[in-house]
């Protein structure tokens, strides 16, 4: 059986590209603001990962068959220098796809990522959202839950709209299995420079979390902390994500920047 072929959004140009992998229930249309910022300078690569948005799921879903996907993707695109950025569900992802890339890896941004090891998560929310699989009252309920800055109307009906969306198999696989993989192993073998952002308010991955379970597992990661957000940063918070990880790449991926640019 033939890989079911992820589908993307591909914008502007530059180097390194910025390959975008969007948080669980989400798709890549929640990174529209950051990539419209950074695309100025960047090609920007938003994915569609499997069983999202509009990529058909797997036949069968782990954190390691997923991050196989994506790396085949990358791989097929011949990106040159490339950094990986991943939201949430896609931070894990990431840091799969970071420990044994092939070549042109230049750099990893984790915003708000599920750790490495299980994500915690109450086992009272778990369950609501397993029985609640492409309910609206739920979707509008999780959307307030996890933010803490205003979004726009229009941002609210993408959130609203990829949730339900989501396939059945990618949303159970990722609530019952993939939050709670452990990759710490993976992790710990990433040698990229690393970029882990978060919001001060998170509450699905707050500060503690990064604290305890992402920074001690990467060597020399680099930290920065938005005040007042919460965990849809590419939504509540795109300038400041743009605007860090274009320091990022110009700051700890020089290389990857000049090589673009020759």
């Amino acid at each position: 059986m033939s890989a079911p072929i992820l589908h993307e959004k591909d914008q502007g140009t530059g180097s390194p590209v910025l390959v975008l992998l969007h948080y669980f229930a989400g798709s890549l249309r929640s990174w529209a603001h950051v990539a419209e910022d950074l695309s100025r300078a960047y090609r920007c690569l938003e994915i569609d990962l499997p069983g999202f948005g509009r990529s058909p799921p797997l036949p069968a879903f782990s954190v390691d068959a997923v991050g196989g996907m994506i790396m085949q993707h990358i791989a097929g695109r011949r990106l040159g220098s490339y950094v990986i950025v991943g939201h949430s569900m896609g931070g894990k992802l990431a840091l799969a796809c970071a420990a044994d890339p092939p070549p042109g890896l230049a750099g990893v941004v984790l915003v708000a990522p599920s750790p490495p090891s299980p994500e915690p998560m109450a086992e009272s929310e778990r369950a609501r959202l397993l029985a609640t699989h492409g309910d609206r009252a739920s979707a509008e309920q999780t959307l307030r839950t996890i933010t803490r800055r205003p979004i726009s109307a229009a941002s609210a009906d993408i959130c609203i709209a990829d949730n339900l969306m989501t396939s059945a198999e990618a949303w159970h696989w990722w609530l019952a299995q993939g939050s709670r993989e452990t990759i710490t192993a993976q992790a710990e073998r990433v040698a990229c420079p690393v970029l882990v952002m978060g919001g001060s308010e998170d509450p699905v991955i707050s500060p503690a979390v990064i604290t305890a379970e992402v920074m001690p597992r990467l060597a020399g990661a680099s930290r920065v902390e938005i005040a007042g957000a919460g965990h849809l940063l590419p939504f509540e918070a795109a300038k400041e994500v743009a605007d860090n990880i274009r320091i990022f790449v110009k700051e700890r991926c020089p290389a990857a920047t000049m090589r673009g640019t020759s």
